[in-house]
């Protein structure tokens, strides 16, 4: 047997976060470490973890028995990852949610769901990929109930839990479907066997991948496994709700853009079909949901499923253009949504996320409130910003693809979600604001800094977006 020692030099990364959780959660036993300050370890894991990654260039490997595929396609992630991990270190520190006696135990839950999700990227195994998904959820779980103040925030955790076991049960068995089909767990000979197998085309073949489709859906937030993402969002600390309205469904759909890669001979239009009616049932119950919202953060919670039905649209036309957009998409969704959470923890104060507490606040902060909307505007997917590219490209690719009922759902759920996010914008610049307005003196100017450089790269692509287009094109898997 080949030692795989050899290859650990392929995976510095994933090494660099495995000794990242020892240390984190092993520190308050280690003398003297629990002295140091647990925010700088962090952020030197995050840089040397970005700087290998980077490094590693379009190296490509199989490790592992042929359970991991390292490559240009999943270092790409892995270093989104890593800042958006960055990102959120930084929001935690400029808000007084986060409990801080227990920062090294929090360190150590967010690299052990950094972990997973490199390992989701890479992943050409069904129970690898099943081994990354439990690791960025368990993880998930205890975050989620970190805000212990509220006892909505153990009901949040409780049906977090309660759906993930369900998404992953019900995965676990199409798994075990698709090995009695073909007799293989590697994605390049699933397809293959898949093919070839009597039960090809058959209900039971199309059982047996939207089950295995069930725990990736799950981390998405898409429908029917999303009845969690609401009450989570809105009980967990803000940063938390951040991190998981990013990253988990980054991941979730890089590995799902893995599942139908290149080498799938069985793209068959029934298959295409099958993601894109999750793509429109998904962006049409976050749109509508998210219309009756009062409480902000429940709102983008809502917002945030629509958005992965319409990133979906690029993976239902299964082709190597669909994942480049779904690509450009993210960087553009992952600058959007932190610039609009980060907002939120500034103008509430951490306290009060009701729509109607930011009324009037142009008035006192109105950088902050013009960040804000740059960012919301550019959800909504208007023009001159990077959110209105990144549609029109998705839009572009199913079109071409024939998928007008596609695209016709999508233009609908743009109209609709332009309302409601226009009235929070409403909200924070015509409406009169009842009572006296919050005292900012005491707040930290960084989250101002922070969303304004978000705002600018959001412009900037909304008008050039060329190099993004030119990057996104470099996120081959093979």
């Amino acid at each position: 047997m080949t030692s795989t020692l050899p290859y650990l030099s392929y995976i510095p990364a994933h090494l660099i976060m495995g000794v990242a959780i020892l240390v984190f959660f092993l520190a308050k036993a280690i003398p003297g470490l629990k002295n140091v300050s647990p925010v700088g370890i962090f952020v030197l894991v995050l840089i040397a973890g970005f700087v290998t990654e980077l490094m590693m260039g379009s190296e490509s490997k199989s490790l592992f028995f042929n359970m991991l595929q390292v490559d240009s396609y999943s270092r790409f992630y892995n270093q989104l990852f890593f800042i958006i991990i960055g990102v959120t270190d930084l929001m935690m520190k400029n808000n007084d949610e986060m409990n801080r006696s227990i920062e090294w135990e929090v360190f150590g839950l967010l690299s052990t769901i950094c972990l997973g999700m490199m390992m989701m990227t890479s992943a050409t195994h069904l129970l690898m990929i099943v081994v990354g998904i439990e690791l960025v959820s368990l993880p998930s779980y205890i975050l989620v109930a970190l805000n212990r103040r509220f006892s909505t925030s153990k009901e949040a955790s409780l049906k977090y839990v309660l759906f993930g076991s369900f998404a992953t049960g019900i995965m676990l068995y199409g798994i075990s479907l698709l090995f009695g089909l073909t007799g293989t767990l590697q994605l390049k000979s699933l397809w293959p066997a898949l093919a070839a197998s009597p039960n090809f085309g058959t209900p039971i073949y199309y059982i047996a991948i939207i089950m295995t489709l069930a725990g990736m859906s799950f981390k998405i937030a898409a429908v029917p496994f999303h009845f969690w993402c609401p009450d989570a969002y809105q009980a967990a600390p803000t940063p938390i709700t951040a991190f998981l309205s990013v990253a988990p469904k980054v991941a979730g759909l890089a590995l799902i853009m893995r599942f139908f890669a290149d080498h799938v001979p069985v793209q068959s239009e029934q298959l295409s079909m099958i993601v894109s009616l999750i793509a429109m049932i998904t962006m049409t119950l976050g749109n509508f949901a998210a219309l009756r919202q009062k409480d902000i953060k429940r709102l983008l919670a809502y917002s945030s499923i629509s958005h992965a039905g319409f990133l979906l649209m690029g993976i239902a036309v299964m082709n190597e253009v669909g994942r480049q957009y779904v690509f450009f998409y993210i960087v553009i969704y992952a600058l959007m949504n932190m610039g609009a959470f980060m907002a939120i923890i500034y103008l509430s104060q951490g306290r009060n996320f009701e729509i109607k507490s930011f009324a009037g606040l142009i008035k006192s902060k109105p950088v902050m409130v013009v960040g804000f909307t740059i960012c919301l505007f550019s959800l909504a997917g208007l023009p001159p910003f990077g959110g209105f590219v990144g549609k029109f490209y998705l839009f572009w690719v199913v079109i071409e693809k024939g998928f007008w009922a596609l695209a016709a759902v999508a233009g609908v759920n743009s109209v609709v979600s332009l309302y409601y996010y226009v009235g929070v914008i409403k909200t924070m610049i015509i409406d009169e604001r009842e009572g006296q307005m919050p005292d900012f003196s005491t707040q930290s100017s960084v989250p101002i800094g922070f969303v304004i450089l978000c705002a600018i790269p959001i412009v900037v692509f909304g008008l050039y977006w060329n190099p993004l287009v030119n990057l996104s094109a470099l996120v081959h898997m093979f």
